[in-house]
């Protein structure tokens, strides 16, 4: 049975500014955080028409429940063919890719179809949704922020074989708001976003040029940051001796299939499947 590859996405909804009275439209900052997938869930299922360079997207949300729907998405395109009469002609073509969105406070992910008949790649469609959400999301004074998820192994196969040659690493970090990805940060870094009205924090640590970075598994700060970044959290790169460009360790997305039979079996049986494969 066929099945489609869907990259895995993170994405986080954060208020756009945790320290200015009345900013949140008579809420409260504790109520606008517990609202906002409610928030989100009315700025997807709002959707109807979007532009994508000066094309119009053909596009369609499907749910019938507050924590789960799929969106799809149709650029316009056009075929060539020939006919019986030994002409050719141009006909619409509009590949679809499909967007499984879990839209729980503690499951907050995107599960973006890889069709490049459709998108080129899938972060082509990330921006669509963040740019098409903005100003609805805006207005409830939060902000969407996605990141892909990759597996933290990459990060530690590339340490292995740079050892010794690695001078500069980058952890680049979202505010958590969730907890259950962000366990693995200490204390002072989860507060230190929220107390500064932060939304990305860059951490860097450098070595003399004479020398280079110890990095281990066992130093929890890394190692939390590691985890987290891999999660969705953010993302990682590194400047190597002898490697002209900086080095992002975050390039392999985490992916998961679907076969057809799933997809097309609606929308519960979707969801129930995903979730499986997410466990």
């Amino acid at each position: 049975m066929a099945s489609q590859t869907f990259k895995l996405y993170r994405y986080q909804l954060l208020p756009i500014d945790r320290h200015t009275p009345d900013l949140f439209l008579q809420r409260t900052l504790p109520e606008l955080i517990e609202e906002k997938n409610l928030i989100f869930q009315n700025a997807l299922q709002s959707l109807s028409v979007y532009k994508y360079r000066d094309a119009t997207l053909s596009l369609r949300v499907e749910s019938d429940r507050v924590d789960a729907m799929v969106i799809q998405l149709a650029p316009p395109r056009s075929l060539t063919r020939e006919t019986a009469d030994f002409r050719r002609e141009r006909v619409e073509h509009w590949p679809h890719v499909n967007v499984v969105v879990l839209n729980r406070p503690d499951e907050q992910y995107f599960l973006i179809q890889d069709r490049q008949a459709a998108f080129a790649n899938t972060d082509i469609v990330v921006k669509i949704i963040e740019r098409a959400t903005r100003e609805q999301l805006a207005r409830a004074g939060l902000r969407l922020h996605v990141e892909q998820m990759f597996e933290k192994s990459e990060f530690w196969d590339l340490v292995e074989i740079y050892r010794g040659k690695i001078v500069w690493v980058e952890f680049e970090f979202i505010t958590p708001n969730m907890a259950n990805i962000s366990r693995t940060l200490s204390q002072s870094l989860k507060d230190l976003g929220k107390d500064t009205n932060a939304f990305k924090t860059e951490i860097e640590i450098e070595a003399d040029p004479q020398s280079s970075l110890n990095l281990q598994p066992s130093n929890e700060t890394v190692n939390g940051l590691v985890d987290y970044t891999s999660e969705g959290g953010g993302g990682i790169r590194m400047r190597v001796k002898g490697v002209r460009k900086i080095i992002h360790a975050n390039n392999k997305y985490r992916e998961v299939s679907i076969d057809e039979l799933t997809m097309s079996g609606g929308l519960p049986e979707m969801i129930r499947v995903v979730r499986e494969i997410l466990k």
